[in-house]
């Protein structure tokens, strides 16, 4: 049963990522002030336009896996276009069900999620609410450093690259028995 139960809650580990490569844009300008001026409205415009664009594009999507008795998992990914932007992590586990204690699940979460302590962008939280264990996670994809993801969790990273592909998230999500939630 332990080891069906790490098994299970490994499978919830959120961050089996795989990673992308992103490009960035530069922008030059000549050394003129009138031409200057003009790149520089320019730049202006083309970053709000990109913007409002993006703001336009950020969607959220959930994903819920709740087929292993005593255990339910929501993951709800903030995307704008390919890039996953943010991720929050919401399991519920039920002692009576998986035959633990609460203090003995607590114990377990602690020590799965161990790796991810002192993460700058990672805030995690472990409460005890109607007899159930809840654990709450949160990252926060426009800080955390992805590197430092990848040595504290090796095992649930692939790629390289500076960015997370929700493309590849989604396709893994569902190998791993998770649904997409549609309202």
């Amino acid at each position: 049963m332990n080891r069906y139960f790490k098994m299970t809650l490994l499978l919830a580990l959120p961050l089996a990522f795989l990673l992308g490569c992103s490009k960035q844009s530069s922008i030059t300008s000549n050394s003129s002030k009138a031409e200057t001026t003009e790149v520089k409205t320019t730049e202006a415009e083309t970053t709000e336009a990109e913007t409002t664009e993006k703001k336009a594009e950020s969607k959220t999507v959930t994903f819920v896996h709740d087929s292993n008795p005593g255990r339910h998992s929501t993951l709800t990914y903030t995307v704008e276009g390919d890039d996953v932007m943010k991720q929050e992590v919401y399991n519920v586990f039920e002692p009576e069900i998986l035959n633990k204690s609460a203090d003995e699940l607590k114990e377990l979460i602690v020590k799965t999620y161990k790796g991810y302590e002192g993460i700058k962008g990672v805030t995690q939280n472990i409460e005890f609410k109607d007899g159930k264990v809840i654990h709450t996670m949160v990252i926060d994809m426009t800080v955390v450093n992805l590197d430092e993801m990848k040595k504290a969790m090796p095992n649930e990273y692939s790629g390289a690259g500076k960015r997370v592909s929700f493309s590849k998230t989604k396709k893994m999500l569902e190998d791993l028995g998770y649904t997409e939630k549609t309202n």
